[in-house]
């Protein structure tokens, strides 16, 4: 549920109009496309979750490979958190100040939303998980509630024809889908937390949905709209909401939206920063972080927020280096990780068969 509401956030918010922007009409193809292949990736994050103590895969590096390997290791996966939290962030105060909070003054909202924030991530990661078992029904309940509500605008051969443009749109947008839902990754970070293993069939179901979570708005938005509208759109499932209408006297619904995104945003900045936290300390107590520590790292993220940076050039940066970035850490971390892993435990199985022809001796 943690990682549908924050990984859920970034395929439905900040990967549709960036997906839309490389592949146009044949988005919503990459993402039929990218499913199967993405399934084949779950083998090896299962095969670290399942080979890893309960301590956790990066706990375990760190006591087999020495504190420096574990550092040099860890560095990646801490960027990449701190980023993916400071985007989110900002891309959830432009959402706000442009649609519903116009007049107050940006300072005030990065204010708000850090101490929210802050305070989630105190609570820790078990708090987390129970309000995102609260939340979480919700959140789907008002997507499936706004897919139904606005069948009747869907025209269906928008959708068509394929490959108008050949397989260069194809294969651009297959990058922007991968970077979703090799986030999935991130499940080899909560591990440590789960009271019970992780099973193979938990994985299918939660790629399954990350899946889902970008093809419905993607596919809507292009039936709407039309693939050359849809394009121009920062938020085109926000812009769903807008279009909605019930009957004659019923519209003006996207207040539900706004439970949606700061549902997946708060969840997301604040759970990203606990496993950034995570990796700088060793010492949790109850899953809960030192609160000097959370306050340094909100800090941070504070001074980033406060660095002027024009909208233009922030979601150019997202389109041109994060997602296209992302896509590749998860690839290479996911198969390093697998790797490291498979020499671990043959070297272990040679260490015990030597044990073992030595006591026959």
């Amino acid at each position: 549920m943690l990682l549908i509401l924050s990984t859920g956030l970034l395929n439905h918010v900040l990967l549709i109009p960036n997906l839309l922007t490389a592949a146009g009409r044949d988005s919503w193809l990459c993402v039929i496309i990218a499913y199967p292949i993405a399934l084949l990736f779950l083998w090896p994050i299962f095969f670290i979750i399942k080979n890893s103590p309960d301590e956790g895969f990066f706990t375990m590096i760190r006591n087999r490979l020495g504190r420096t390997v574990s550092i040099i290791f860890s560095i990646p996966v801490m960027v990449f958190l701190l980023a993916s939290s400071y985007v989110t962030f900002r891309d959830l105060m432009i959402w706000l100040k442009a649609y519903f909070l116009a007049d107050t003054p940006v300072f005030m909202i990065n204010i708000i939303l850090i101490v929210v924030c802050f305070f989630i991530t105190l609570a820790g990661v078990k708090a987390m998980a129970i309000s995102s078992g609260l939340l979480l029904p919700l959140v789907i309940l008002f997507g499936f509630f706004i897919a139904i509500t606005n069948t009747s605008l869907k025209d269906p051969s928008f959708l068509f024809p394929l490959l108008a443009n050949g397989f260069s749109p194809l294969l651009k947008g297959l990058i922007y889908v991968f970077s979703g839902l090799l986030e999935i990754y991130i499940v080899v970070l909560l591990q440590p937390f789960s009271q019970e293993p992780v099973k193979f069939r938990q994985l299918f179901i939660l790629l399954t949905i990350l899946t889902g979570l970008i093809f419905g708005p993607l596919s809507a938005s292009i039936m709407e709209f039309g693939p050359r509208e849809a394009v121009n759109f920062r938020y085109p499932a926000y812009e769903q909401w807008r279009v909605l209408s019930i009957g004659r006297y019923i519209s003006h619904l996207d207040f539900f939206a706004l439970y949606q995104w700061l549902s997946g945003g708060l969840i997301r900045i604040g759970l990203f920063m606990y496993l950034l936290g995570t990796f700088i300390t060793s010492k949790k107590k109850h899953y809960k972080l030192n609160p000097i520590l959370v306050g340094i790292l909100y800090l941070l993220l504070f001074g980033l927020m406060s660095i002027k940076v024009e909208t233009y050039y922030f979601y150019g940066a997202i389109y041109d280096y994060f997602l296209p970035v992302c896509m590749i850490f998860f690839l290479i971390q996911i198969l390093l990780s697998a790797l490291i892993l498979a020499v671990l435990k043959k070297r272990d199985e040679q260490h015990g068969k030597n044990k073992e022809l030595e006591s026959s001796s």
